[in-house]
């Protein structure tokens, strides 16, 4: 598969992530592909356009719920973290922290609601790649958008 054609379908995208994260895991360390907060959440890769985008759905399950039976802010922006994390080390081509991760939330949303969440690369570059994202509902209306930084840190070597 060329590196620059989109990948479609969550085990594909998943397969190439894995593979990637393979390059640069230290000896002894176990990799946890989706990660277990990811799997909480039901998330699914959906499309994955190599440099530019990555698009996910996601579940929030009902223990994300805060005291009046709405999805919790913080369990969105770590949706958002969950998405861009990967967005930014299939970018990086390596690893990566992130530096920040800003959240707006624009409508309520409710545990079992499937939200698919696109996020793009605005800038990369060696040190640092700046991303933004959006969070929609089924019947397409905006929740949330986020923009993060991350860091790109060198791969040791052995």
């Amino acid at each position: 598969m060329s590196d620059d054609a989109t990948i479609q379908g969550h085990d594909k995208v998943l397969e190439y992530t894995i593979e990637l994260f393979r390059t640069f895991t230290p000896p002894g360390v176990t990799l946890q592909l989706p990660p277990p907060s990811a799997k909480d959440m039901d998330m699914q890769f959906e499309e994955y356009v190599p440099g530019k985008s990555l698009t996910v759905t996601a579940v929030a399950p009902p223990q994300y719920a805060n005291a009046v039976g709405l999805v919790q802010g913080g369990f969105i922006s770590a949706m958002f973290d969950n998405l861009m994390g990967p967005l930014s080390v299939l970018t990086a081509r390596g690893p990566v922290t992130s530096l920040e991760l800003t959240t707006h939330f624009m409508r309520q949303t409710f545990p079992g609601q499937r939200l698919r969440l696109t996020a793009t690369v605005r800038k990369a570059g060696r040190t640092a790649i700046y991303l933004d994202a959006d969070a929609y509902t089924e019947d397409n209306k905006l929740v949330a958008t986020a923009r993060s930084t991350v860091q790109v840190l060198s791969v040791p070597t052995q």
